[in-house]
């Protein structure tokens, strides 16, 4: 039975930053050098060639850094020599120390430096994507998992209308899904408008009083109120969910990703999959709750 994911139009999102890698190659050596040569007043031809060399080093890293900070405009790449793509990391991965520090070391860094970057923590292995070009990941000792760039969208809410058992898109107005807000498959989520159920929607929410005039209840009563959802598939671009973002609905099976992802605290809890204590999440799941 192919699986269909549920219509966009029952989801409610908001952008959210998210870093974005620029991989950039030196596609003509002699392009690149008169480029910068017209940049740096009294630039040698070895600095020249340290900056637009064809492999990683401390002159791609500075090319890419000038890219990133717009210092070299995507109207110049012709002029530059240079290929840049677009891509978003979710994950880096130091497989193999030795190849990692070697690989820098050909390229010009000093020993000690090389050590701190494939031997560090989170920040440094992240880091070190940057100073790597996509098409070496893996000759520099590097598990990396990464997709084209798009902007990148929270879910921050769902309208039951949209059904009980929900496929979460992958996209969504050509924008990557990335994360599930806090609240976001309660009755505390941004429900988006639907025309004709909308309106019946709101009537539940409206009372009479003995003034003749309809008032509007809250959205959420104590405690957090599910919207019955019953099952749920997560696509591989989500990486995280927000705090109680599943809270006390009806669920009895979560397909999660097969790539890392964060959950907050209260994610899936009140559903009936966690009631007898006999399910646990998959390895590559990551319960952070503070």
């Amino acid at each position: 039975k192919d699986i269909v994911e549920t219509a966009a139009k029952y989801f409610s999102y908001e952008e959210v930053e998210v870093d974005k890698t620029y991989s950039v190659t030196v596609e003509d050596v002699n392009k690149c050098k008169k480029y910068i040569q017209s940049k740096i007043e009294n630039a040698s031809d070895e600095e020249l060639t340290t900056f637009c060399t064809t492999e990683d080093g401390l002159g791609l890293a500075e090319l890419k850094y000038a890219v990133k900070e717009g210092d070299i405009p995507s109207s110049d790449y012709e002029t530059v020599g240079l290929k840049v793509e677009y891509i978003t990391v979710t994950n880096v991965k130091i497989v193999d120390i030795d190849k990692c520090q070697n690989y820098l070391q050909t390229r010009g860094w000093e020993e000690g430096r090389a050590t701190t970057f494939c031997s560090g923590g989170d920040i440094n292995q992240f880091s070190i994507k940057d100073v790597v070009s996509k098409d070496n990941y893996e000759s520099a000792g590097l598990n990396v998992t990464y997709r084209p760039y798009t902007p990148s969208i929270k879910i921050t809410g769902y309208n039951i209308a949209g059904g009980t058992d929900v496929v979460i898109p992958s996209q969504i107005d050509g924008k990557t899904v990335v994360a599930i807000g806090d609240y976001a498959f309660t009755e505390s989520g941004v429900i988006p408008t639907l025309t004709a159920y909308n309106n019946d929607y709101k009537v539940s929410l409206l009372s009479y009083n003995s003034n003749n005039n309809y008032v509007v209840k809250p959205l959420s009563e104590p405690g957090v109120i599910g919207l019955g959802i019953t099952s749920v598939i997560i696509p591989n671009t989500v990486t995280s969910i927000g705090e109680s973002a599943f809270r006390n609905n009806q669920i009895i099976s979560i397909t999660f990703p097969d790539t890392p992802i964060t959950l907050a605290c209260h994610a899936f809890e009140g559903n009936p999959i966690m009631e007898d204590g006999s399910y646990s999440f998959p390895s590559n799941v990551t319960e952070v709750c503070e």
